[in-house]
């Protein structure tokens, strides 16, 4: 099977890579080669390949700064699908990653998690250039995954964001630093590693096209997450729980972003993703 992987060298596209089964040949275009902003880039490297499926990890991920570049987050998350759409012939499958932030949050009353058929509902721009990308391609292509997950780290780290949430927290926590982390907003700790095996399973067996939520088992605040990183780490810090009305930010974030599955691919605790993480940089 051969596989074109947009975004190849990003945090997820670096795993996939690490995890990509024997029966798979990737071909992993650098930006340059391959950058879904430029039409004429895109249709000619479409042109020049053969391929059975595309995996597309490309996106705009700057939260708060999607609030002010809104051109540039729809153009990535949501134009950018359409135009590797628009020079790919339409039998072939693609599979497009999405995120927690298609939800507002409001099932943090029941404490219940966001399932693949719950109703999105976007509160900020990031969460909305995602949920029009996830429409383009539903409406455009039948042979479709879309696959959501929540607050993404791997080894690699976030390029557009400049790392990710456990290597922050290590740095500050080396650094002697004191450590206020938001403590009333829950999620679920996802390590891309495990995310990579469990897309490469959604893909090797077959499951029906559509719409997953692939993320670990369980929840957590940000406050327990950073906790559990300096535990598995062996670090001790100066740590203090606060309210997320203590960080005022330019986009608002949901409350509540918990993902579950109704389909079946589950990666496991977010605790032991979170440890075989830290072993990895160790």
């Amino acid at each position: 099977m051969k596989i074109l992987l947009v975004g190849a060298y990003g945090q997820l596209g670096t795993d996939l890579r690490k995890t990509a089964p024997e029966c798979v040949k990737l071909i992993c275009p650098k930006k340059y080669e391959f950058n879904i902003l430029n039409k004429e880039a895109v249709k000619n490297f479409i042109s020049k390949v053969e391929v059975d499926l595309i995996i597309n990890c490309a996106a705009y991920v700057k939260v708060d700064f999607a609030e002010e570049e809104v051109k540039e987050a729809f153009s990535v998350n949501s134009y950018g699908i359409k135009t590797i759409i628009d020079n790919l012939n339409k039998e072939i499958p693609i599979v497009h990653i999405s995120t927690d932030y298609v939800f507002d949050g409001k099932k943090w009353k029941y404490k219940e998690p966001y399932y693949e058929d719950d109703v999105p509902n976007p509160i900020n721009i990031y969460g909305i250039s995602k949920l029009a990308g996830e429409y383009i391609l539903r409406n455009y292509i039948e042979k479709h995954y879309i696959i959501r997950s929540s607050s993404l780290y791997g080894v690699a780290g976030a390029s557009g964001k400049g790392g990710n949430f456990p290597y922050t927290i290590l740095k500050k926590a080396k650094a002697g630093e004191k450590l206020r982390v938001i403590d009333d907003i829950y999620m679920v700790p996802t390590h891309t590693y495990d995310l990579a095996k469990g897309i490469w399973k959604l893909i090797t067996d077959e499951y029906p096209y559509g719409i997953y939520h692939i993320t670990h088992t369980g929840y957590c605040s940000w406050y327990e997450f950073a906790k559990k990183i300096l535990e598995f780490a062996g670090l001790s810090a100066d740590i203090e729980p606060v309210k997320h009305t203590e960080f005022p930010t330019k986009a608002k974030r949901p409350l509540w972003s918990v993902l579950g599955t109704k389909k079946g691919i589950e990666l496991g605790p977010w605790e032991e993703g979170l440890e075989r993480f830290i072993k990895m940089i160790s």
